[in-house]
């Protein structure tokens, strides 16, 4: 008996000195623009679940793209003394204070998605590779398009660089193109709402539009709502992001292509280059890293689920 009780009391023991390690490594902040939008969710899910993985509790919060708010969270996460912090930020110029003042509190950030203008105040920036996601379903839209005919692009927000890069990257392919003719450019703010407003409007002016390329997924979701209001499922859509309603319409045909933007692997990646700092000390190699999109078409949409893609 006196065996049993000593084997119990060092079993306890050992699992007391396990979860007091775990609890040791203490809380990761992850803060996105809004949990409510899948890809944001699909950000914190990802950093969310790597952080857990890891050992550390997490904080889970939303800015709303309010600068004043991002840095009220971040002063609350200086106040309760986070080991780091992964942000999708508010705003890519004026979140700088924001980052260089956790940095002189001794927390380390990961940003992830956007980034800022300027090196060594983030750990580290791990971003999307806008530039070949726009190229890859700029190619696919002229390749529908058959090389010839009137379209209309509706970029996501032109305050973001991201929305910007693609934007460029669209007209470094479309343009190479003379008997394809640009008719409309609006800036449809990344929203379904006003991405179906903006194509029910150019319909109006352009009823012999034939291609619409966008910025981002609810544009082209709001797109393709608006078209089939009219009636015209003759109209060639594509866009960037990849999110499940967007698998679906590639799925349907309503949506030619999309490229998925691997929210949860570059979030992940964010918790696992945090944690290497945290706990050994181990700087990123580089201080940027780019992921690359994923080309989404009818041959490998059903791989796509929350922004992760298995083949």
């Amino acid at each position: 008996m006196k065996t049993k009780i000593l084997f119990l009391s060092v079993a306890a023991a050992c699992a007391f000195s396990a979860n007091a390690f775990a609890v040791e490594k203490g809380t990761i902040m992850i803060m996105v623009n809004s949990l409510d939008n899948p890809y944001y969710a699909a950000e914190a899910k990802g950093a969310d679940l790597k952080a857990k993985e890891l050992g550390y509790t997490t904080s889970v919060l939303s800015h709303g793209e309010d600068v004043k708010k991002q840095s009220e969270l971040i002063d609350a996460a200086i106040g309760k003394k986070v080991q780091g912090i992964i942000l999708d930020n508010a705003d890519s110029t004026a979140s700088v204070a924001a980052i260089q003042k956790a940095k002189d509190a001794g927390i380390p950030v990961v940003l992830i998605n956007r980034e800022i203008p300027v090196d060594n105040i983030a750990l580290e920036q791990i971003t999307h590779n806008n530039f070949q996601a726009g190229s890859d379903v700029a190619n696919v839209f002229v390749e529908k398009m058959e090389e010839t005919g009137k379209y209309a692009e509706l970029t996501c927000n032109l305050a973001d660089n991201n929305c910007v890069t693609r934007s460029k990257s669209f007209h470094q392919v479309l343009d190479q193109y003379p008997d394809m003719q640009s008719v409309a450019r609006q800036d449809a703010k990344g929203t379904l709402i006003d991405g179906k407003r903006i194509m029910d409007s150019i319909l109006q002016a352009h009823p012999d539009v034939k291609g619409v390329i966008c910025g981002n997924g609810p544009v082209a979701l709001g797109a393709i709502a608006a078209l089939k209001s009219a009636g015209r499922d003759d109209v060639i859509v594509v866009g960037i992001d990849g999110s499940n309603d967007e698998r679906e319409a590639v799925k349907a045909g309503t949506l030619k292509a999309t490229v998925m933007l691997q929210a949860q692997a570059i979030a992940a990646q964010g918790v696992t280059d945090l944690d290497n700092f945290i706990q050994k000390g181990t700087k990123p190699e580089k201080q940027r890293v780019m992921f690359r999109g994923i080309l989404i078409t009818p041959d490998n949409a059903s791989g796509v689920q929350d922004f992760n893609f298995k083949s």
